[in-house]
Order: structure tokens, then sequence, then C-alpha cells
């Protein structure tokens, strides 16, 4: 029986990166679901740590592959940092791995366009746009803003997902209560998309939104689960290795609640 003093620094250095993942990914789903227009800040938080959750998922993942192709050498630090933080190259290293009887990941080119919009939206939010209010201070910025890109992403799920029944039915509501305090109310505030709202906007957007971020979240958890199912083939290939004490632990299990189930995902508010 293996102790925690006979385990090797891999496994021990890799369990805590899956502690983290896990809180990472967990709260950025959690933030997903609860974010609107008029709480922004829960889409940032959601941004940074699903952005972190995911980069490190997939280095861990990039990094238990090369150890079980090297005689269990880790990469140097040098190759991981020619990553970067770009997730889409880390997810397009990762589909190249074969695993469960030489299946992989779904290629970029192949996922969904509202899910390939998401992983696009994550990437350059972990390189470049986490910097963008401040960065846009002093220059015009180089990249899209994260809110109003995650809101071409929010207006393309309402497009697709959410049926003109249940967009109209919210519309009515904020029809109604508009014109009924149109005469003792002004609102100052902008949408996602910076642009100035208009009282019925105000009164619109957060069921819009409530619809389309459960749905969002389903598209995230669709892009995480066969990445689970691949790190977990890796991991289990240690028990193969016919060592007394495992290299790495078995990764997947830090992510046993991540349950790839339609209406159990849009139900959910809070992870895990």
């Amino acid at each position: 029986m293996p102790t925690i003093s006979s385990l090797p620094s891999s496994f021990l250095l890799l369990q805590q990166e899956g502690h983290l993942i896990s809180s990472c990914l967990t709260t950025g789903l959690t933030e997903l679901r609860s974010a609107d227009v008029h709480n922004k800040g829960a889409f940032y938080a959601a941004l940074f740590n699903l952005s972190i959750g995911f980069e490190r998922l997939l280095k861990a993942t990039v990094i238990i592959d090369h150890m079980l192709k090297n005689d269990l050498k880790v990469p140097t630090r040098k190759q991981l940092k020619e990553y970067g933080h770009d997730i889409q190259q880390l997810y397009r290293s990762c589909a190249t791995i074969p695993y469960d009887e030489d299946m992989t990941l779904p290629k970029v080119d192949d996922l969904q366009p509202i899910a390939r919009e998401i992983l696009a939206l994550l990437s350059d939010f972990a390189q470049t746009t986490r910097y963008h209010n401040l960065d846009a201070l002093s220059a015009p910025p180089a990249r899209k803003d994260p809110l109003s890109h995650f809101n071409e992403i929010l207006e393309s799920i309402l497009r697709v997902d959410i049926s003109p029944r249940s967009k109209a039915r919210i519309g009515k509501t904020a029809k109604i209560i508009s014109e009924a305090i149109s005469d003792k109310t002004f609102t100052l505030m902008q949408g996602l998309d910076t642009k100035p709202l208009s009282t019925e906007q105000a009164l619109l957007l957060p069921g819009l939104h409530q619809q389309a971020t459960k749905h969002a979240v389903l598209y995230v958890v669709r892009l995480l689960s066969p990445v689970r199912d691949l790190i977990s083939d890796l991991s289990r290939r240690a028990y193969g290795l016919g060592l007394s004490v495992p290299p790495f632990p078995q990764m997947q299990e830090f992510l046993e609640w991540l349950y790839d189930e339609r209406g159990y995902v849009l139900r959910k508010r809070k992870w895990p």
C-alpha cells in the first residue's frame, strides 16, 4: 500500500493541480449560470475561472501524455511555455491524442459553431482580453471586448436554442412593466455590447440572459466532457506500467461532478 511519502512528486503536484482545476471550473460554471446584464461581474468571474481551469486541464492532459510516451519524464518548462495561454492550440494538441479504442477529441473545426466560439473567447481571454478594460484606457484595443464577444455568443444561443415563444413571453412582460413605469423612470446603463439601454431593454435582457446562460453552461460542459474522458483514459494507463506507486493520480476523479445530461445541466444552478 503506497504512503504519501512514497508517492513521486509528479503524483502529488498533479493531485494539487486537480484540486485547482476542479475549483476553477465549478466556480466558473456557477458564475456563468448567475450572470446577466445587471451582474456583469459574474461574466468576468466566469471567464477568469473557466479560462484558467480549461487551460490547466488541457496542460495536465499534455503532461500525462508526454510522460506515458517518454519513460515518465515530464515535459520541460520551455516545452510547456511554447503553448503560452493559447487554449485553442492546447485543445488542438489534445485532439491528436488517441484514447479508448483510437477515439480522439472532436477537432476544433468539427465543433458546433457556438462551442467553437466559446473556445475562442476563452482562449482570447486567457491570452490578452482579460486586460481589455485597462489596456483600452491608453490605446485602441487590438482584440474584441470580452463582454461584447460574450454578448454575440448569447445572441447566437438565443437564436439557436431558445424558442420564439419563450422570448416573446419575456418580451411581453418587459414591455408591460416598462409602459407602466415610463412616466416616472429614467434608465442610464449600457448592455454587454456597450450600447445604451432603454428601460424596456434593461427589463428584457436579464430574462433573456437567464435563458441563454444556462445553455452556455451546457456548451461548456460538452466541451469539457470529452477532455475528461481523454485524461481519464490516460490516467488509467498508469495501472499497466507495473509500478509499485502510480506516477500520477486518476485525474478524472477531480471531475466526477461533470455530468453531461442536458436536462440536468439546464436545471443546475450551482456547481459542483
